[in-house]
């Protein structure tokens, strides 16, 4: 009789030591861990996943420590690991922030804030539309499938019990970031290149005629190009992004 409750707390370590991880990447993703979407809904979500996917993934954890300590440090490490899994996923959202922002500001939109689920706080007009946007094309494109799939991939990666590669996991972080802000300019270049001509032709026009307000008056025709050129480019755009997103998962998750 001594071995069921052996076995149950077997059990409860194989459940907790998954739910760590999955719960610390799930409360940190975009579309299930944005700030529109309950803690309680996350969470819940997480044991579910936990508990359908702790069968597959117990031959990969280590034993139960015998001591509290031991098993702490356990628990840090995989949750460590699951806020790694889940920032990577949030710097590649936020490429659509950089180029909402860029937008705004090449289309005279900057002023206008509404919330952007993104970054889960106030961002530009193009931004928070981009960010909706892009949250709505995880979903509808089932990639957010891939973003559960990562966390349980990350156990080929990151084993836990062993000792995480920190210098490795800062240096992809930097890449990612850079990477990042590199896909937001890239889809902005459009609006660059016709901001950068529409300012030089404002700037020849008041050396012309400086008794006139010229940046005022043509204010209305620049937001007008700026909306004309984010309805022609905004699938475009996104499909960019969806790209690059998928590619660095599937890159990075890629087992050797």
């Amino acid at each position: 009789m001594d071995i069921i409750p052996t076995l149950f707390a077997d059990q409860i370590y194989v459940w907790l030591l998954v739910f760590a991880r999955v719960g610390a990447a799930f409360m940190v993703m975009p579309t299930i861990g944005d700030p529109f979407v309950s803690a309680r809904t996350r969470l819940l979500f997480a044991l579910a996943v936990s508990v359908v996917v702790a069968p597959v993934l117990r031959p990969q954890l280590p034993p139960e420590p015998q001591q509290a300590l031991a098993l702490v440090t356990l628990i840090i490490g995989e949750l460590t690991v699951g806020v790694f899994m889940g920032t990577i996923a949030r710097l590649l959202v936020g490429a659509l922030e950089v180029a909402g922002t860029i937008i705004a500001t090449q289309s005279g939109l900057a002023m206008a804030q509404m919330f952007n689920p993104a970054l889960g706080s106030q961002g530009t007009l193009p931004g928070a539309l981009m960010g909706w946007l892009g949250l709505l094309m995880l979903f509808a494109t089932d990639l957010h499938h891939l973003l559960i799939m990562a966390v349980v991939d990350s156990y080929h990666l990151f084993v836990p019990g062993a000792a995480l590669p920190v210098n490795d996991m800062a240096d992809l972080i930097a890449r990612l970031v850079s990477r990042s802000f590199l896909i937001g300019v890239q889809m902005a270049a459009p609006f660059l290149i016709i901001g950068l001509m529409f300012g030089v032709a404002l700037g020849i026009l008041s050396k012309l005629a400086p008794q006139i307000q010229v940046f005022f008056l043509f204010m209305s025709t620049q937001v007008a190009i700026g909306l004309f050129l984010f309805a022609l480019t905004l699938s475009g755009m996104m499909l960019f992004w969806l790209s690059h997103f998928e590619s660095t998962f599937i890159e990075f998750l890629s087992p050797t």
